[in-house]
């Protein structure tokens, strides 16, 4: 218990660092952007975290659970870790000539080529940072410091060369830096702790990894459905200023569930090995009503605040222009303790004893069921349709978790 203490709180660390970064230059932001240039930011962002989605391509979880699993063997860590950085890199280059082909068949998509080129970087730096190989070696004070340089390092500069709403771009570099700093110092640590060995690449392997990630790969697209696309909805049913305004407060919404995966992360190596073993139920089922009650005791906590201080937030942190967003903080308050519930039952439950399976039914069912009703509520209410179409989704996963584990026979606490 002591290195799993340890190792959550290292992750919050990351995770508290991935957030904070944003939102120390959030404030900056907002005041020295145009609301349209700021919604273009989000929209651009939207759009490349699809690529995003390709090139992690649930990775996060199979590699990290592959790797807890053998993590003594050094030949077996370093073939995992060689052929996931191929798959990677080929995904990204097919999220490349997919970027190119949508700026050649659709007019927004072009009008924001050079913003999207930009938050591209964010792609190749996801493809190369492999998170995945500290949390399935539980080497969580490694990840913290290297997150932690990667972070920090480009925050100065968006102070400085980020003057002016023309400097959109630049700031959309500044943004999706990070992944490729953490990506050279990884690599510099691993050679010189001599963490890995040669391993080479088959074609078979990458097969094999490829169809064990395919049912988290499609979860995760079919996720985008209720989160991501929001933003796009909003571009083309709303107008700018709704955009802006929901990228705003929904950068303070997702920080505020920023607890989530860094204690769903950190107890998932342990529960999935543990998790083969009939007798170790009770140590599992322990693990996770306590994580349960930590997680989701910060999530209330959380929502209240920002419910019951969503004006003096709106005002006094993201400034006059964006006063009227207080009103979307309050509304997204309370959506990370649905979701947090949410990932209590998928990640210690299902995707621990290797039933993602289960998980990307789910999923394929509800991701794209949001996207049509989210559409049709944000077109007929705008924001406020869009948001109720959030917690309608979300509250609706759960309920479907729970009836299939219960079919399952599967204990969920």
């Amino acid at each position: 218990m002591k290195t799993t203490t340890k190792n959550i709180i290292y992750l919050v660390m990351v995770q508290g660092l991935i957030y904070l970064a944003p939102l120390l230059t959030l404030p900056y932001l907002t005041r020295t952007l145009d609301v349209d240039d700021f919604a273009a930011l989000g929209f651009a962002q939207a759009v490349v975290q699809y690529f995003i989605l390709l090139t992690d391509y649930g990775f996060g979880i199979t590699a990290t659970r592959l790797i807890a699993l053998d993590s003594a063997n050094k030949q077996a860590v370093s073939g995992v870790v060689a052929n996931t950085l191929a798959v990677k890199l080929l995904l990204a280059c097919l999220s490349a000539l997919i970027c190119l082909l949508l700026g050649v068949l659709f007019a927004d998509v072009r009008h924001y080529g050079v913003l999207l080129l930009a938050c591209f970087v964010g792609v190749l730096g996801n493809a190369l940072f492999p998170v995945w190989l500290f949390q399935g070696l539980e080497k969580m004070r490694v990840l913290a410091i290297i997150t932690s340089l990667s972070r920090l390092l480009p925050l100065p500069l968006v102070f400085w060369l980020v003057k002016r709403p023309e400097d959109v771009v630049i700031a959309a570099v500044l943004q999706n830096i990070p992944g490729i700093l953490a990506a050279l110092l990884t690599y510099a640590y691993v050679q010189k702790n001599h963490l890995l060995s040669s391993a080479p690449i088959s074609i078979r392997s990458v097969k094999a990894m490829l169809a064990e990630g395919w049912p988290v790969f499609l979860s995760n697209i079919s996720t985008s459905f209720y989160t991501t696309i929001n933003i796009i909805l909003l571009k083309f049913f709303a107008g700018a200023e709704q955009v802006a305004y929901f990228a705003a407060t929904d950068k303070l919404r997702v920080a505020a569930q920023g607890f989530i995966q860094p204690v769903a992360s950190a107890l998932f190596p342990r529960i999935a090995a543990l998790g083969a073993e009939q007798q170790a139920w009770p140590e599992v089922r322990g693990l996770i009503r306590r994580g349960a009650l930590f997680l989701l005791g910060i999530q209330l906590a959380g929502g209240l605040v920002l419910f019951c201080f969503a004006d003096m937030i709106a005002l006094h942190y993201l400034g006059a222009k964006f006063q009227p967003a207080a009103i979307y903080l309050k509304a997204l308050a309370f959506l990370p303790l649905v979701i947090g519930v949410a990932t209590i039952i998928s990640q210690w439950r299902f995707l621990a004893l290797g039933q993602s399976r289960i998980l990307s039914r789910i999923y394929v069912f509800a991701g794209p069921a949001h996207a049509l009703y989210a559409a049709y509520l944000t077109w007929k209410w705008q924001s406020t349709g869009l948001i109720a179409s959030l917690y309608l989704t979300e509250i609706m996963i759960t309920l479907a978790m729970m009836v299939a584990a219960k079919r399952k026979g599967m204990r969920l606490w």
